[in-house]
């Protein structure tokens, strides 16, 4: 009987055992991925609110320069709210590149396409995968048949007008005044909001459709001062909530409301400069009461 080793024979994984390997790897995966992916979505609603927080900040240093708000947008499709901002968010290069006597139609292209990281939440879109400048809908509304488009930077903030709709031409839908803290085309003073700076609403998420990103009218520049859809919504706004709730709820809704991409809550910036996170399910009256400056309303807890 020999006692020589046999130098042939190899360690190896039976079928079985790497069955039972992949098995517990595809296990822990499954119970760290969740735990990852939350982790993520925190940080990206930690830098959301941040965003927010920074779009409050500079609101205020422009109120403290001008002696109230910036308007919704300016007069004669000019620009909005995001672009007299800029110098205060630290995009002094940026703002300098506009020229606030011209329409957005005719300022440089370098100026329309200036991207502005704060103005995008990363929970909403992933520069890789999704646009960030305006494929459609930025062609000017005066019908011409020959109408070209300008395409532009875009945003996942816009201003709260308040409860009574778009202020597209006019004073506001239907021909009703915007009762927000935000107005075409002059601002409002802080000391205009009666209700209270901390109970209402400056700027919030803004809900765009996922199959929407950088496609028509309602996801057009939030530079452009010709489709405030874009950089303006109303909050609470009864009209819209036959159809709608108060907030949007998935990113496949349609509706031209707030609403964000975090589970269960969209977050705003108040009037005092606060950001808070507001439960998608909390009511269209409590809605419309944070969005109007002047209801005299006492508001409920949400």
């Amino acid at each position: 009987m020999s006692l020589t080793p046999n130098l042939s024979r190899r360690c190896a994984f039976t079928l079985i055992e790497l069955l039972v390997v992949l098995a517990i790897i595809m296990l822990l995966m499954g119970l760290f991925l969740p735990a990852v992916q939350r982790v993520r979505e925190a940080a990206n609603r930690v830098t959301c609110a941040n965003n927010l927080k920074q779009i409050g900040v500079a609101l205020h240093h422009y109120h403290n320069d001008y002696d109230r708000l910036p308007p919704s947008r300016m007069a004669d499709r000019r620009a909005t709210w995001a672009v007299l901002i800029l110098q205060y968010m630290e995009q002094d290069n940026l703002y300098k590149q506009w020229d606030l006597d011209k329409t957005y139609y005719q300022q440089t292209e370098a100026a329309r396409m200036g991207q502005v990281k704060s103005y995008f939440c990363p929970s909403r879109r992933n520069v890789s995968t999704y646009p960030r400048m305006s494929l459609s809908g930025d062609v000017p509304s005066n019908g011409a048949p020959t109408a070209e488009h300008y395409a532009g930077a875009l945003g996942d903030y816009a201003a709260c007008i308040g409860t009574t709709g778009m202020d597209f031409d006019g004073p506001g839908c239907a021909g009703m005044t915007p009762n927000g803290a935000f107005e075409y085309p002059r601002g409002r003073k802080l000391t205009e909001i009666y209700d209270g700076v901390s109970n209402t609403f400056l700027v919030g998420e803004k809900h765009v459709n996922i199959d929407n990103f950088g496609v028509g009218w309602l996801d057009c520049s939030l530079y452009n001062g010709d489709y405030d859809m874009c950089s303006c919504r109303s909050a609470g706004n009864f009209w819209m909530s036959v159809f709608h709730y108060g907030l949007a709820r998935s990113p496949k809704e349609m509706a031209p409301l707030f609403g964000s991409y975090h589970p269960g809550v969209c977050q705003f910036t108040f009037g005092d400069g606060s950001v808070r996170p507001i439960p998608v399910t909390t009511d269209i009256h409590i809605l419309s009461k944070l969005a109007d400056r002047n209801d005299g309303c006492v508001i409920e807890d949400y």
